[in-house]
């Protein structure tokens, strides 16, 4: 699961990440990609956060939060990541990550939660 922010900051660089990400989703089995509006760290702009989606509930494992998506090399990393099949189960969302992705890096949060707030 893959959800990108579109909040002010990051809208400037959102044609290069959504399209790069985006089309890696799209042929990718299982994998979902959310935009959404202003996730936050705005000071990391773009942003995107990252996890492993359990195919029975389609619930999320813990995120991986990475900055700077809007770079070519970051997006291109980040959409061979999701074709290789991004952050598995084990608990860990940072394990695998490219290399290139490593500077990215920003924080591990807690499983991401999609819908209406107390929803």
């Amino acid at each position: 699961m893959v959800a990108l922010c579109l909040g002010t900051a990051c809208a400037v660089a959102r044609a290069r990440t959504v399209g790069a990400v985006g089309e890696a989703v799209r042929s990718t089995r299982g994998a979902v990609l959310v935009t959404a509006g202003c996730l936050g760290p705005c000071g990391l702009a773009a942003v995107a956060a990252v996890a492993h989606r359990r195919g029975e509930d389609g619930c999320s494992g813990p995120t991986v939060w990475l900055s700077g998506v809007q770079d070519a090399e970051r997006a291109a990393a980040l959409a061979a990541w999701v074709r290789e099949g991004g952050p598995g189960p084990s608990g860990e969302p940072d394990a695998g990550l490219p290399a290139t992705l490593v500077p990215a890096e920003a924080t591990i949060g807690p499983p991401m939660r999609i819908g209406p707030a107390g929803g």
